[in-house]
């Protein structure tokens, strides 16, 4: 669902709003599978500023539009993430693992 599920977007409505409904869905999942024993998550990786939608598209996109080199659009998300940085793959992989693990039973 990634992080533009729990956060409006500039000019990207469409995009988002599917991405709050992926967010609703997961929660009202897991509300109906709980009693069950079964556990619905969402996982909100963030921008993976190394992947390949990144370096084919994206970096040039917006430096263009913003006026900006490919870099500075770089150092503009990551400024805007707590940590400085952007999400890697092995973060993703990491929390999809533990989420499938028996360690985030209580997490639905």
């Amino acid at each position: 669902a990634e992080y533009m599920g729990k956060k409006g977007s500039f000019r990207n409505s469409a995009y988002t709003a599917s991405k709050f409904g992926g967010i609703g869905l997961t929660q009202s999942i897991a509300l109906d599978l709980a009693p069950h024993g079964v556990r619905v998550n969402a996982v909100c990786p963030g921008n993976l500023l190394d992947g390949t939608l990144w370096q084919q598209s994206l970096y040039e996109q917006y430096a263009r539009t913003q006026g900006i080199t490919a870099e500075e659009v770089r150092r503009k998300y990551e400024s805007q993430v707590p940590l400085g940085r952007g999400c890697t793959y092995e973060d993703v992989s990491n929390v999809v693992v533990f989420l499938a693990s028996d360690e985030s039973s209580y997490m639905t």
